[in-house]
């Protein structure tokens, strides 16, 4: 399954989230590559801090196509995408060759109100790629406010599916990053662990019936006919 993480907004929590849940799906044995589109490369500098071997990681900070897709989703059980954050040409390619889209969205008003042009650009790609879905992601979420509490039913303004599991803002994200590493290898008994393998866990469930039954009609997951295709790892 291709994954990508999308929010024209930054400072969302999209890129701690797209790491950390990619390690999630890797302890529950699925093969996983992971592809850094930000300009930024974030996730790159963080995979590079300890020299990270849980799952590959690639700069690509150009539009992705269906060739270069091709390659991978055959090889890997998930392909984790973190789009950057902005509506553009990356981003609309990403999202075209995308089976899940996950919008990371923080419960303030702020980010409330500038995530509808994230989601109109989803519903209009929704008609190229008619296998792509998508679902809010609460982010960010800071534990004990009123706010938090109503996260999901602020939400609710969207007519878009929301995930069970939620992210708070926690100390153990950030200092996870900082030691390049996983929360879940950096705290194994936080919440903040827990959240994750939450997350991880919700989508693990719910793609893995997709997978046994749906898989041969993906056009992403065919194998191409040349026999060493071509791919962003090469």
């Amino acid at each position: 399954m291709i994954i990508s993480l999308v929010n024209q907004k930054g400072g969302v929590g999209k890129t701690t989230t797209a790491i950390n849940l990619a390690a999630s799906l890797t302890r529950k044995n699925c093969k996983l590559a992971f592809i850094d589109t930000d300009p930024q490369g974030s996730a790159t500098r963080w995979h590079s801090i300890e020299n990270n071997k849980a799952f590959e990681i690639k700069h690509h900070p150009r539009p992705i196509y269906p060739q270069d897709i091709n390659g991978l989703s055959w090889r890997y059980d998930h392909v984790v995408i973190d789009a950057p954050p902005a509506i553009g040409d990356i981003t609309k390619s990403i999202l075209a060759v995308t089976d899940l889209a996950i919008i990371p969205l923080s419960p303030s008003p702020v980010d409330i109100w500038s995530c509808g042009k994230t989601l109109e650009m989803i519903e209009e790609e929704k008609r190229q790629n008619p296998r792509l879905k998508s679902k809010l992601l609460v982010c960010r979420k800071i534990p004990g406010t009123k706010l938090g509490r109503e996260a999901k039913e602020v939400m609710d303004v969207f007519d878009t599916n929301i995930f069970e599991s939620e992210l708070c803002q926690r100390i153990a994200y950030m200092e996870a990053m900082d030691a390049g590493v996983s929360v879940m290898q950096y705290a194994p008994n936080s919440k903040a662990a827990q959240e994750v393998e939450s997350l991880g866990e919700e989508i693990y469930t719910q793609t893995a019936p997709e997978k046994q039954t749906d898989e041969s009609q993906n056009q992403y997951l065919e194998k191409p006919a040349w026999e060493s295709p071509p791919n962003l790892y090469a």
